[in-house]
């Protein structure tokens, strides 16, 4: 889908496998981050009411793998930070890409590669490559 991101909601998931304690075993959990806490926005570039997103902003914390309090397996977090690693090149927003709902995502910092899985808003879609 090619829905913009903004701050007006929307979820990114990952399968995140982190070292699950008392023996440090990896064991797979649900990763999610909510879109709705991204920081730095757009701020004067509004869609439906919320600021939008481009490739500079970042998640700053995500849940679902707190049981596996000993990190993830490539990064050594928890909970760590959410971010877009591409978007759409043709369409910039305070000189950077947008990012749209379907463009992959980091999740627990560099732990484990997701997407977006519900949309922060359904008006305004990002047709470009």
């Amino acid at each position: 889908m090619v829905m913009a991101n903004t701050n007006g909601g929307g979820d990114n998931n990952a399968v995140s496998v982190n070292m699950t304690p008392p023996l440090a075993i990896p064991i797979p959990y649900d990763n999610n981050s909510q879109r709705a806490m991204a920081v730095p926005n757009v701020p004067h570039i509004m869609i439906m009411g919320a600021p939008s997103h481009n490739l500079a902003t970042v998640i700053p914390v995500s849940n679902g793998d707190q049981p596996g309090a000993q990190g993830g397996v490539a990064s050594g977090t928890v909970s760590s930070t959410s971010r877009n690693i591409n978007g759409a090149n043709t369409v910039l927003l305070e000189g950077l890409p947008t990012t749209r709902m379907s463009d992959p995502t980091l999740q627990n910092s560099t732990n484990t590669v997701g997407t977006g899985t519900s949309p922060s808003q359904t008006k305004v879609l990002v047709m470009a490559g």
